[in-house]
C-alpha cells in the first residue's frame, strides 16, 4: 500500500487503523518523542497483519492447536509461530492460535519500536498492551475496566519496571471475542502480551457457574465466521446470586494459578464478575481516581 494508515495523536504517539486493528503506539527515548520509531512500528503493524491474513496462514491460525504441526518445523511467519506457542502453553488442545493474536501483534510492534531506538514503548492493540520501560523509570499506571461491555476505566494497576511484566490483556463477556465464562472482565499481566492474551482468554472461560441466569449457545449463532464453531459460549448473563458469583471468581482464579504452576510466566490477574473482584497478588489494583489515571 502506498500510504500507511496512521496518524499522530501527539508527539510521541500515533494511532494505526487498519482492517481489524486499531492500535496506539507510544515511543520515546530519554523522555523525547521518537517519530522514526513510531513510523517503524506502524509499518510493522500493517506488515504483520497482512502476513497473517494470507489464506494459508489464516487457515492455520483458525485451527485447534492440537491439529497444527510444530511451529518450529513448519514454514510459518513469526507472528503465527508465537501465537501457536503461547496457546499451547495453556494445555487446552481445542484452543486456536487466534486466542493470542492481538497480544502477539502488539509484542512484535513493540519490539520493532525498541529496535528503532525507543527506551519507552507502549503498544495498545485494542486493550491488549505490550510495553517496555527502563528499570530506573517510575511505575506505569494503567487504567483497566471492570466491565468490557461498558468500556469505562474503573481501576488502576501500577506496573513497576524490573518485575518481568511486558504485557497485559483483558478478556470477558462483552469484549471483541467470544467467551465461555461469566466474567465481565479478566485482566492478566505476563512476561509479554502474547502470553497475557492467551491466559486472559483461558481464565475468562473458567469464570463459570451453574446458574439459570447464564444463557449459552453455539459460537456460530453469535459469529458465523468464528474460529470455534461448535463450542458452547456465553450469550448473556442475568443477575447471578452471591454464591454463583463467588463460584465463578474462584474457578477463574484457580485456573490462573494452575497456568502459573504449569510454568507460564504470569505476573498477576484481576477478575470481575458483576461488580465483585478477586485478584492475585493482593493489592495490585486500586479504584480509579483522576489523580492516578494514566492510559497508555
Amino acid at each position: 500500500m502506498s500510504e500507511l494508515p496512521y496518524r499522530f495523536l501527539k508527539p510521541g504517539k500515533v494511532i494505526v487503523d487498519y482492517g481489524p486493528v486499531t492500535m496506539t503506539i507510544e515511543a520515546y527515548r530519554e523522555g523525547k518523542p521518537l517519530p522514526e520509531a513510531l513510523v517503524k512500528g506502524a509499518e510493522v503493524a500493517v506488515a504483520v497483519l497482512e502476513e497473517l491474513a494470507a489464506p494459508p496462514f489464516l487457515q492455520v491460525a483458525r485451527r485447534a492447536v492440537a491439529e497444527i504441526a510444530s511451529a518450529d518445523d513448519a514454514p510459518f511467519p513469526e507472528v503465527l509461530r508465537r501465537m501457536i506457542k503461547a496457546v499451547r502453553m495453556l494445555g487446552e488442545p481445542d484452543f486456536t492460535p487466534m486466542a493470542a493474536v492481538a497480544g502477539t501483534i502488539a509484542d512484535l510492534v513493540k519490539e520493532a519500536v525498541c529496535a528503532a531506538g525507543a527506551d519507552h514503548a507502549v503498544v495498545n492493540n485494542g486493550g491488549d498492551i505490550s510495553l517496555f520501560r527502563r528499570e530506573e523509570d517510575p511505575p506505569l499506571r494503567v487504567g483497566i475496566v471492570r466491565d468490557l461491555a461498558e468500556g469505562r476505566v474503573t481501576h488502576v494497576i501500577h506496573i513497576l519496571p524490573g518485575r518481568g511484566i511486558g504485557g497485559l490483556a483483558t478478556s470477558g463477556l462483552g469484549g471483541r471475542s467470544l467467551t465461555k465464562g461469566v466474567a465481565s472482565a479478566v485482566t492478566v499481566l505476563a512476561a509479554d502480551s502474547s502470553l497475557a492474551d492467551a491466559a486472559a482468554t483461558a481464565v475468562a472461560n473458567a469464570t463459570n457457574c451453574d446458574d439459570p441466569a447464564v444463557e449459552r449457545c453455539r459460537a456460530e449463532e453469535i459469529d458465523y465466521f468464528t474460529d470455534i464453531r461448535g463450542h458452547l459460549v456465553t450469550r448473556r448473563v442475568g443477575r447471578l446470586g452471591e454464591a454463583a458469583v463467588e463460584e465463578a471468581l474462584t474457578r477463574g482464579l484457580e485456573r490462573f494459578l494452575q497456568l502459573r504452576a504449569r510454568g507460564m510466566p504470569l505476573r498477576g490477574a484481576v477478575l470481575f464478575v458483576q461488580g465483585r473482584m478477586k485478584m492475585w497478588p493482593q493489592n495490585i489494583v486500586r479504584p480509579l481516581t483522576e489523580a492516578s489515571l494514566f492510559l497508555p
